[in-house]
């Protein structure tokens, strides 16, 4: 067998450059991935906190109810699949993603100032809302089905970049 030579053995020092060179190829990825994923659920869970709106319900109307009520809605937004009506004011949106940050898909969130009245609809409906002159208001709709509150965060002062 004059062709086959020996099989070189790898020396101690090989033998730790080789595992080395495994522990980082796989490391690597994990620690890019898995690092980046956890960055932004932390980012997605600061923002739902920062959303977190607590308050009163909102005054729901079928839509005759609100019709009989002379309420107009003029200024129509659409946010993440979802068309949001206001009155009056002004609003700010943001995507929430599901499962307490977990997820990666998202629902949206919208305040607004004073928007007097609210119609918003979905891929699941229509929903009405009297909101009353001077009030703030939350809207959000995951899975398509809307909560709102009277309350917000969201102010003009904000928008400008006042305390």
């Amino acid at each position: 067998m004059a062709g086959r030579g020996r099989r070189r053995r790898l020396t101690a020092g090989q033998k730790v450059v080789l595992a080395a060179a495994v522990i980082i190829a796989l490391a690597f990825p994990a620690w890019l991935f898995g690092g980046s994923y956890m960055k932004r659920r932390g980012e997605a869970l600061n923002l739902a906190r920062e959303w977190a709106i607590e308050g009163p319900p909102c005054v729901a109307l079928s839509k005759a109810e609100f019709e009989a009520r002379g309420l107009k809605v003029r200024k129509g937004t659409v946010y993440e699949d979802v068309t949001f009506y206001r009155q009056f004011g002004h609003m700010s949106c943001t995507a929430l993603r599901y499962g307490a940050g977990w997820g990666q898909s998202t629902y949206p969130v919208c305040q607004f100032t004073t928007p007097k009245a609210l119609k918003i609809s979905t891929d699941k409906g229509e929903w009405y809302f009297d909101i009353g002159p001077g009030q703030p208001a939350t809207i959000a709709a995951p899975h398509g089905k809307v909560r709102c509150v009277r309350a917000a965060k969201f102010t003009m002062a904000r928008l400008i970049g006042r305390p």
